[in-house]
């Protein structure tokens, strides 16, 4: 288990400029890289990104699986005042994430739950699995005015439970926005063979790059050739 802490400088920022998005402290980034191996989790990037309108704000990790095996991981996100106390937890996870593949964790926090938060933490813990469906999908993402369409295909001929598509917006390589969605065919199921479409950024206009990561899991172990 890895834990991580952002500083109270970089909080004290992201609840400043909630109050306005112009802000040079909006978005926030932590310049911290994930050292230690002994995991096998390579944290990429870490951001806090208010939503634009004031309601909430996500504390964004991007990371690595260098493992070695497919994994399931779960995190948990908490906002601490100045003595310690936790003022919010809040949790994420993902069910089955390729070995070598990067991903994206997130807390999300009504802005109201941490009005009082000095800091931010979060702590993860990975076991490993045998239902990762990713090789078994492809993920497009092209941009159409303001907004991202998506489009996923299963190449399988097995039902997977839909792909989870996490995406981060950039402008100068300022991270300014955060959207998540599912594509699937009914519900959260994904049927072999299928494609089907999504699309993200609806309320995000001024970016010039995008970050897109996306995880699937299958209900029982799919071989390679699936």
């Amino acid at each position: 288990m890895k834990k991580r802490i952002f500083s109270v400088i970089v909080a004290m920022g992201m609840i400043i400029s909630a109050l306005s998005i112009e802000s040079d402290l909006i978005p926030a980034k932590t310049a911290y890289a994930e050292k230690e191996v002994s995991s096998g989790i390579t944290i990429d990037d870490e951001y806090l990104i208010p939503d634009g309108m004031g309601y909430f704000t996500y504390y964004v990790v991007v990371a690595t699986n260098n493992t070695g095996s497919d994994i399931a991981i779960s995190a948990d996100f908490l906002a601490k005042d100045s003595g310690g106390t936790v003022l919010r937890r809040v949790n994420d996870y993902s069910d089955a994430v390729k070995n070598g593949q990067q991903f994206i964790l997130y807390g999300q926090f009504s802005q109201e739950s941490i009005r009082k938060a000095a800091s931010f933490e979060y702590n993860y813990s990975i076991a490993p699995t045998d239902k990762c469906a990713y090789s078994q999908v492809s993920v497009n993402a092209k941009r159409n005015g303001h907004i991202v369409e998506l489009s996923a295909t299963n190449y399988s001929k097995y039902d997977i439970q839909g792909v989870g598509v996490r995406t981060i917006f950039l402008k100068n390589g300022k991270p300014i926005a955060f959207d998540t969605v599912n594509i699937a065919d009914l519900g959260t199921t994904f049927h072999g063979g299928s494609t089907n479409y999504q699309v993200v950024g609806m309320n995000v206009s001024d970016y010039d790059d995008v970050v897109v990561t996306y995880t699937s899991v299958s209900s029982i172990p799919l071989p390679e050739d699936a």
